[in-house]
Protein backbone atom coordinates (compact mmCIF):
# COMPACT_ATOMS: atom_id res chain seq x y z
CA UNK A 1 0.00 0.00 0.00
CA UNK A 2 1.08 3.31 -0.81
CA UNK A 3 0.69 6.49 1.61
CA UNK A 4 -2.28 7.59 -0.46
CA UNK A 5 -3.97 4.65 0.59
CA UNK A 6 -3.21 5.17 4.13
CA UNK A 7 -5.96 7.72 4.13
CA UNK A 8 -8.51 5.05 3.41
CA UNK A 9 -7.72 3.23 6.55
CA UNK A 10 -9.84 3.40 9.99
CA UNK A 11 -7.55 4.13 12.63
CA UNK A 12 -6.78 1.70 15.59
CA UNK A 13 -6.05 2.49 18.89
CA UNK A 14 -5.40 -0.97 21.05
CA UNK A 15 -8.70 -1.27 23.81
CA UNK A 16 -6.27 -3.05 26.35
CA UNK A 17 -3.75 -1.28 29.17
CA UNK A 18 -1.66 1.14 27.16
CA UNK A 19 1.88 2.73 28.07
CA UNK A 20 2.21 6.22 27.37
CA UNK A 21 5.36 5.65 25.16
CA UNK A 22 3.80 2.56 23.69
CA UNK A 23 0.99 4.84 22.45
CA UNK A 24 3.06 7.38 20.73
CA UNK A 25 5.03 4.46 19.33
CA UNK A 26 1.84 3.04 17.51
CA UNK A 27 0.79 6.19 16.77
CA UNK A 28 4.02 7.02 14.52
CA UNK A 29 3.53 3.57 12.91
CA UNK A 30 1.07 4.14 9.25
CA UNK A 31 -2.67 3.08 9.60
CA UNK A 32 -1.84 0.36 7.19
CA UNK A 33 1.18 -0.97 8.76
CA UNK A 34 -0.80 -1.63 11.86
CA UNK A 35 -3.41 -3.37 10.32
CA UNK A 36 -0.48 -5.62 8.17
CA UNK A 37 1.37 -6.13 11.79
CA UNK A 38 -2.14 -6.62 13.33
CA UNK A 39 -2.89 -9.38 11.18
CA UNK A 40 0.06 -11.12 11.17
CA UNK A 41 0.99 -12.90 13.97
CA UNK A 42 2.35 -16.15 14.50
CA UNK A 43 0.26 -18.80 16.89
CA UNK A 44 2.17 -21.52 18.17
CA UNK A 45 -1.51 -23.12 18.27
CA UNK A 46 -3.21 -22.58 14.70
CA UNK A 47 0.96 -23.17 13.62
CA UNK A 48 0.07 -20.52 11.27
CA UNK A 49 -0.22 -16.09 10.80
CA UNK A 50 -3.24 -15.06 12.40
CA UNK A 51 -5.06 -11.83 13.73
CA UNK A 52 -4.23 -11.10 17.15
CA UNK A 53 -6.94 -9.50 19.63
CA UNK A 54 -4.64 -6.89 21.26
CA UNK A 55 -5.01 -6.61 24.97
CA UNK A 56 -2.06 -4.77 26.07
CA UNK A 57 0.71 -3.09 24.85
CA UNK A 58 4.47 -1.75 26.27
CA UNK A 59 7.55 -1.20 25.11
CA UNK A 60 10.83 -2.95 26.07
CA UNK A 61 13.81 -0.75 25.49
CA UNK A 62 13.06 0.53 21.79
CA UNK A 63 11.03 -2.44 21.31
CA UNK A 64 7.11 -2.54 21.09
CA UNK A 65 5.03 -5.50 22.70
CA UNK A 66 2.30 -5.96 21.36
CA UNK A 67 -0.04 -9.29 23.64
CA UNK A 68 -3.49 -10.69 23.09
CA UNK A 69 -5.15 -13.52 21.93
CA UNK A 70 -5.42 -15.29 18.78
CA UNK A 71 -8.44 -14.72 16.86
CA UNK A 72 -8.87 -18.07 15.47
CA UNK A 73 -8.37 -19.80 18.59
CA UNK A 74 -8.19 -17.84 21.47
CA UNK A 75 -4.56 -18.62 22.34
CA UNK A 76 -1.84 -15.93 23.67
CA UNK A 77 -0.16 -14.28 21.11
CA UNK A 78 2.75 -11.80 20.88
CA UNK A 79 4.02 -9.53 18.39
CA UNK A 80 7.28 -7.75 18.41
CA UNK A 81 7.82 -4.29 16.54
CA UNK A 82 11.46 -3.40 16.08
CA UNK A 83 12.41 0.29 15.78
CA UNK A 84 12.20 1.27 11.87
CA UNK A 85 16.17 2.36 12.11
CA UNK A 86 17.44 -0.34 15.36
Amino acid sequence: MTQENDKNVVPFQPPGPFTGEARERWNKIPKWAQLRILENVWCVECRSAVSIILETTEMQQDDLILRGKCKTCGHEVCRLVEPENG
